[in-house]
């Protein structure tokens, strides 16, 4: 753990655009925590949200504002959570899932990792910008950096969820 006090003042990033749909602000990173872990504060447009995957670490979710709804594998069927405002769901390292905003509105959420690495993930996989506002007009997603953030932090893309589906 990391020996001293950190503070992330308010809307201080790095701030991220992620599939030209969703905003990133890294609240806490492994610089922060020593590499304990990552606390990233998101706003999705409706219907923004990555496909199934896997992930290294933990990956916990927080709603603030809107809804989500995350699918993830268990017992060989997926199985959906809808988390509205103070929900949280937590999902553990390998296993598949998927979330998706699934309000009118947008959502606004934190995601926690442990250990970090979700900060470096999205430092490389988004488009910097100076401040957190989604877009208007979403740009296209730069495929091949995204692929490239995958590989270089372990998480698989080559993951599909199986047929069976559970409520």
């Amino acid at each position: 753990m990391s020996d001293h006090t950190t503070h992330t003042p308010a809307g201080r990033g790095p701030h991220h655009l992620m599939l030209g749909t969703v905003t990133v602000s890294r609240l806490l990173g492994a610089q922060e925590t020593a590499g304990a872990l990552s606390l990233i504060e998101l706003s999705g447009l409706p219907g923004s949200g990555p496909g199934p995957h896997l992930d290294p670490w933990q990956e916990s979710f927080y709603v603030l504002e809107g809804e989500l709804t995350i699918r993830h594998e268990r017992d060989g069927a997926v199985h959906s959570v809808v988390a509205g405002p103070g929900d949280a769901v937590s999902i553990p390292p390998g296993v598949g899932h998927a979330f998706s905003v699934t309000s009118t509105e947008p959502a606004r959420y934190l995601i926690m990792s442990a250990p970090a690495g979700l900060d470096a993930f999205f430092a490389d996989a988004g488009e910097a910008i100076e401040h957190p506002e989604l877009p208007e007009d979403p740009p296209p997603v730069d495929r091949e950096r995204l692929l490239a953030a995958f590989a270089a932090h372990g998480l698989s893309t080559s993951y599909d969820f199986p047929a069976v589906t559970s409520g």
